[in-house]
């Protein structure tokens, strides 16, 4: 079944067309990598995604439907996290994630305890949401993605400023929900290591526009090799990471 379609996606700001005729469709229970440089248009696409952009033309498909005419019932089945978590600051993570919840309507106390338990944020979530690090910022975020059981997630760099324990431990999390609960996840990252560790497809974008839609398994670990071929680049700019 396909829970996400994009087709002839794009976005026109002033006289600059940001993102180009974007075609592509994600299957439940994938995990499906973006990847491109800054610039390229991710984060604008996942905005009109999640409904914080409108599409200049094209459609959005989740679950098979059009967007269009009922978006708002349609992005209730979604999660989001796009770019870094932005939270009351002189509340404490607990009291945001309920505030979050009351705006959803039908999430328990038990489900969000879990969240925090599974983002590993339980010993300093009753701390101010602006005393937290930036990683503890990307935990919060990715507990309030979690908390929601929603089957489509759409992550915007979400491991960015985690540590590599934390890293692996939201690698192995996104793909026990994939693999397990069915859940479809669209994540976009600059960690090509962890992208190829994690995907089952990616997208490669550029300029606005999809150089090329690949299975993580036909490159045989040389995710970062077809990037820079696709994309271009050198490799000294992914040997941090």
């Amino acid at each position: 079944m396909e829970a996400l379609r994009l087709e002839s996606l794009s976005k026109t700001i002033g006289k600059r067309e940001i993102v180009k005729n974007l075609n592509l469709s994600v299957k439940e229970g994938e995990i499906f990598g973006f990847l491109g440089p800054n610039g390229a248009g991710k984060t604008t696409t996942i905005k009109m995604i999640v409904g914080f952009l409108k599409p200049t033309d094209g459609k959005i498909y989740i679950n098979g439907k059009d967007t269009k005419n009922n978006r708002i019932s349609f992005i209730s089945n979604m999660a989001a996290m796009v770019e870094a978590p932005d939270m009351y600051p002189y509340l404490t993570g607990a009291q945001n994630l309920r505030q979050l919840a009351r705006l959803d309507g039908d999430i328990s106390q038990s489900q969000i305890d879990e969240a925090v338990k599974l983002a590993g944020l339980s010993d300093r979530i009753n701390d101010k949401f602006k005393k937290y690090s930036l990683g503890m910022k990307q935990r919060l975020g990715i507990a309030q993605v979690l908390m929601g059981n929603k089957k489509i997630w759409i992550l915007d760099e979400p491991t960015n400023g985690l540590d590599p324990s934390g890293m692996i431990h939201f690698r192995n999390l996104f793909k026990k929900y994939s693999r397990e609960k069915k859940v479809t996840i669209f994540i976009s990252s600059h960690i090509l290591g962890e992208m190829e560790s994690m995907c089952d497809r990616v997208a490669f974008l550029n300029e606005g526009e999809i150089k090329g839609i690949e299975d993580v398994n036909t490159m045989k670990g040389n995710l970062e090799k077809r990037y820079l071929e696709i994309v271009g680049g050198e490799e000294d700019d992914f040997s941090n990471n």
